[in-house]
């Protein structure tokens, strides 16, 4: 996940042209005073854990949310800050979760809607912490394919198409 916060006096957005990975129905319109924005851009290699990518994103949304004393965040897809985008369905689905989360522990939020021309004005206040970028990645547990278990079974069949239990063949001989 690909995130850059802006902590704004106010964004406002207009969506104009559909993508043909449009979500609908959409907010047409919406603006925000004193938020933060993200906008953020779902990358291929997040499929494998997305659900850690989600909480990795809303912490690093929390934490400069604490920082600057904001609790309203506009989530913002947008795609042009990675080459290696998610599927537009992941992408959605991710940005949801995202907005759920967020929603969840007491922040007032509002989505910006994925797959649409949108015009936008931002007005970041300037100050020091107003700014930030992050990378976000999967956590190498959260990627890590679960172990299956094979169960192996050993026998010996004979040129006659017989399935013999491999302890009939088994001797003390080193061969």
């Amino acid at each position: 996940m690909r995130l850059l916060l802006l902590h704004s006096d106010l964004i406002t957005y207009e969506a104009k042209k559909k993508t043909k990975f449009a979500e609908e129905p959409c907010i047409p319109s919406d603006s925000l005073e004193d938020a933060l924005v993200a906008f953020c851009a779902v990358e291929a290699p997040d499929t494998e854990g997305i659900d850690d990518v989600i909480s990795q994103t809303v912490a690093a949304i929390g934490e400069m949310s604490g920082q600057v004393n904001c609790r309203r965040v506009m989530v913002y897809p947008y795609a042009h800050l990675s080459s290696d985008l998610a599927s537009p369905d992941v992408a959605v689905e991710a940005l949801k979760a995202m907005e759920a989360a967020l929603g969840a522990e007491g922040f007032e939020v509002k989505r910006a809607p994925f797959g649409w021309y949108k015009s936008f004005t931002v007005s970041c206040k300037g100050h020091p912490l107003s700014e930030l970028s992050r990378s976000i990645s999967p956590s190498e547990d959260a990627v890590k394919p679960e172990k299956k278990h094979i169960a192996h079974t050993f026998f010996v069949m004979t040129p006659d198409g017989e399935r013999h239990d491999l302890q009939n063949f088994v001797d003390d001989s080193a061969f």
